[in-house]
């Protein structure tokens, strides 16, 4: 299942989508590019793209920068290029015969079904400023932060214990902020369904608390 959605707030700007995700053979990808960069979005789609349809292997975070270098030179390495296009989020999945295996750099959400019929949406927070991988292409003296670069993270989930492992934009941080509330049961139950178009119906229904774009891919 990916879903992504326009959040109201863009939608009130004007301001395109910046999300993207995908998921092929086991992979599954999501990208949210920095609202402060022109053309993320161009960034965040593309590179999704590069990884569902390069032939790099996807067993190790390893691909995911060889992908990434791959945008550097499409795009180029100016200050300019790397702010307006580059800056964005990223969080896969990869799925093995035994485990889930999650490399992720910036912010996001790990949406985790255990094999007993738990069901636990974890966010992953920077902070005010997420890390970005661009960040590496970039002359450190011109960052405020991540001055000695940033890496990806990498976290394994054992199918004995985890039936599905999934994962999404920060934007439906304002969905789950509460796990007592509707709108968090509503959005678990969107997502368990594995339906694409319920969680749109959802989102649609929502749309106020919605407020950044979302990306989910389950």
């Amino acid at each position: 299942m990916v879903v992504t959605k326009i959040g109201q707030q863009h939608i009130e700007y004007g301001i395109n989508c910046q999300d993207y995700g995908m998921e092929k053979n086991g992979v599954k990808i999501v990208c949210d590019g920095c609202s402060e960069g022109k053309h993320s979005e161009v960034g965040a789609k593309t590179f999704c793209h590069l990884m569902e349809y390069g032939d790099s292997k996807y067993h190790t975070a390893k691909p995911l920068e060889v992908e990434f270098r791959k945008m550097v030179e499409m795009f180029g390495q100016t200050p300019a290029t790397v702010r307006d296009f580059l800056c964005f989020t990223i969080l896969m999945v990869v799925e093995t015969e035994s485990e889930f295996i999650v490399s992720y750099c910036g912010d996001g959400f790990i949406i985790q079904e255990f094999v007993d019929g738990r069901f636990i949406v974890e966010e992953l927070n920077d902070g005010e400023y997420p890390k970005y991988f661009a960040y590496n292409y970039v002359d450190p003296d011109s960052l405020k932060y991540y001055k000695d670069g940033v890496s990806f993270q990498t976290r394994v989930y054992p199918k004995d214990t985890y039936k599905n492992i999934g994962i999404a934009s920060d934007g439906i941080r304002f969905a789950v902020k509460n796990a007592d509330d509707d709108i968090h049961a509503g959005f678990v139950e969107a997502v368990r369904s594995g339906k694409a178009a319920k969680l749109k119906r959802f989102i649609n229904k929502h749309q106020s608390v919605f407020k950044d774009d979302t990306t989910v891919v389950f």
